[in-house]
């Protein structure tokens, strides 16, 4: 355990929803829902085809990278920023037997200065991307379960 010496974050979540894959599927892969979705995020801006720009609360503050669309498949979307942040994420929906399914979310991602990753690292980068990606599908089950399709 301790801090990797190339200061980057990784975070792999999972949970279970109670709602149709094919449902969850396509709400998540419409990047413009992350905002009601994804804990941090305070807007998602499109710029062009599978291009946006996110203002996202930070371990150091409010920061505002763009991202950029790479998969978007039926069951997955992955993408990578292309400002602020280097890294990237994917979320997949698999089915489960139960008529539910398995929402899983994989991010990468450091701080492109050197400053901004040190101040990152002291107040938790790792931890707080964890938590807060925990929340994120928390809230993402809620949606999914109390909407009736």
């Amino acid at each position: 355990m301790g801090v990797k010496s190339d200061h980057s974050g990784s975070v792999s979540i999972e949970q279970r929803v109670a709602a149709p894959p094919e449902k969850v599927a396509t709400y998540v892969s419409d990047f413009r829902n992350a905002k009601e979705w994804m804990v941090g995020v305070e807007s998602v801006e499109p710029l062009e085809e599978d291009s946006y720009r996110l203002a996202l609360q930070s371990p150091i503050g409010r920061i505002e990278p763009e991202v950029r669309i790479v998969e978007h498949g039926p069951e997955s979307i992955s993408w990578v920023y292309t400002s602020s942040i280097e890294g990237g994420g994917r979320m997949e929906v698999s089915p489960d037997a139960g008529g539910g399914c398995f929402v899983s979310y994989t991010g990468e991602f450091h701080l492109k200065r050197k400053l901004f990753d040190r101040a990152a690292r002291l107040v938790g980068a790792e931890r707080f991307a964890r938590t807060n990606g925990e929340r994120s599908l928390s809230r993402l089950k809620y949606l999914m379960e109390a909407r009736r399709y």
